[in-house]
């Protein structure tokens, strides 16, 4: 399914007065939404990609919903975003002209909690970040996957793009956690995939091809997730660093030190002159001395042993901090968390215009690969922040530019960012997704025979091309 033929066979909506629509209407009665303003709101989603205006929306409240939709669909060849929260980075929830908007938000239950399985039962639309504040609060478990938006991102979506996060380090990324799905299939039939028990080699494993397939596959109407025991102690602390190498170095150290924290975020020096500039605030952001470059980091482990982990962190560093910020009570840590997470729109403000992309590397390569970041951006007249989750080798990398002629230049540079993750064996996506975003490196990362084989897959599971086309493959 090359570019040239991924809407070959589709017949798109005229617009909300289609009149194939009472069709739909009367297979879903009340979820179809056809108010021009509404249907503005769901054509766009947190990256550049511009917005489409959909065609038409159903806002699903069951699986029932989502079974009929795409019956419909399959029969009439109606192209079908499935959307969220809207909070990707890639363009993944972007629609196709005369698209259909699927949204799951509704469907938004926490339907069981099974602590003597270990796993919770809940519908797509469930915020994550409620979800992760009602599994410790109520049922004293831990479900540890925290992307950046977890107060408003659906953990249908976290799966979709198989979402990361700072403590991704220790604990992985979402698709660690799921065991499960309930799948509405292109042509509307339903199936369940997965387990209940930590282990099960019965077939393909079905459930991870769907996480991170990014709507191109099935419709995620249930999810499976399997939860910890909340940790006994956490221990978090900022290191400033005089330089960005020996920030950088630091990561590679924690490893050959025997210690594993479950967060450990970088802050370059362009990142914090760009927070700095925009802190409204009295004192320094993160509250500290000035430092060229931080280290967040946070720890976690039985009662009594995260002190001794730091101290084995920083006696393993070749060069040690200038200063250690301490965050000794859930207030503190709680502001430094804060901050970080307004990272990504504190080094935009200003800006003429930016690009984020999240390259993934090798550890061992990531003291090389952030020392060429800023070069990159120095040649194009650009300038370059870098911040993530860096522990993981996850980096967030964000093109910026001051002037509008800016934009001219800037894909130039990251094509360079990407030649650069890739030449030391690493991923033009770590976390966000492929969306429309970043179809044009993909080639360039798998090969043909891979994209061909998935290709083939996709066929498979929808033969008529109706999910997300133009999506990710």
């Amino acid at each position: 399914m090359g570019e040239e033929s991924v809407f070959d066979g589709l017949r798109p909506l005229s617009g909300p007065d289609d009149l194939r629509l009472a069709s739909l209407c009367a297979a879903v009665p009340g979820a179809v939404e056809r108010d021009p303003e509404l249907l503005a709101t769901l054509g766009g989603d947190r990256s550049i990609v511009e917005p489409v205006t959909p065609g038409a929306a159903v806002l699903a409240r069951e699986t029932a919903t989502i079974s009929a939709t795409m019956a419909w669909a399959h029969e009439h060849r109606v192209p079908v975003t499935v959307r969220g929260a809207g909070s990707g980075k890639a363009g993944g929830c972007v629609p196709t002209a005369g698209a259909l908007v699927l949204s799951v938000a509704p469907m938004d239950a926490i339907l069981e909690v099974r602590p003597d399985h270990g796993y919770a039962e809940v519908e797509p639309g469930v915020v994550t970040g409620l979800f992760r504040e009602t599994m410790e609060v109520d049922h004293r478990l831990y479900y540890p996957p925290d992307p950046a938006s977890l107060d408003w991102c659906t953990l249908g979506g976290n799966v979709a793009t198989n979402a990361g996060g700072p403590v991704a380090l220790k604990y992985g990324v979402t698709g660690r956690f799921v065991m499960g799905l309930t799948l509405v299939l292109a042509d509307g039939r339903v199936i369940e995939t997965g387990r209940r028990q930590p282990k099960d080699v019965a077939g393909y494993d079905l459930t991870s091809l769907l996480v991170g397939s990014e709507g191109t596959l099935a419709v995620i109407a249930g999810v499976r997730l399997s939860l910890l025991p909340v940790p006994t102690e956490v221990c978090t602390a900022l290191l400033g660093f005089s330089t960005l190498g020996a920030a950088a170095a630091a990561l590679v150290d924690a490893r050959r030190a025997g210690v594993l924290p479950r967060a450990m975020e970088l802050v370059d020096p362009v990142a914090m002159q760009r927070v700095r500039a925009s802190w409204e605030h009295p004192g320094e952001p993160f509250g500290v001395p000035g430092a060229e470059a931080l280290l967040l980091l946070e720890l976690d482990g039985p009662e009594g042993s995260t002190e001794s982990s730091l101290q084995a962190f920083l006696g393993g560093l070749r060069t040690p901090p200038d200063w250690v910020r301490r965050a000794d009570t859930p207030q503190e840590r709680g502001e430094l968390w804060a901050t970080r997470r307004e990272m990504s729109g504190r080094v935009k403000r200003g800006a003429a215009g930016w690009v984020t992309e999240d390259i993934a590397v090798p550890l061992g390569s990531m003291p090389d690969v952030i020392a060429q970041l800023g070069p990159i951006g120095e040649r194009h007249g650009l300038q370059i922040a870098t911040y993530g989750h860096a522990g993981d080798g996850n980096l967030h990398v964000n093109v910026l530019w001051d002037e509008v002629e800016g934009a001219g230049r800037s894909m130039a540079a990251v094509d360079e960012v990407m030649a650069l993750a890739l030449g030391v064996g690493g991923t033009v996506t770590g976390e966000h997704g492929v969306g429309r975003a970043k179809r044009r490196w993909l080639g360039q990362q798998m090969g043909s025979t891979a994209l061909d084989l998935q290709r083939q897959m996709k066929r498979t599971w929808d033969p008529r091309g109706i999910l997300n086309p133009g999506v990710g493959l």
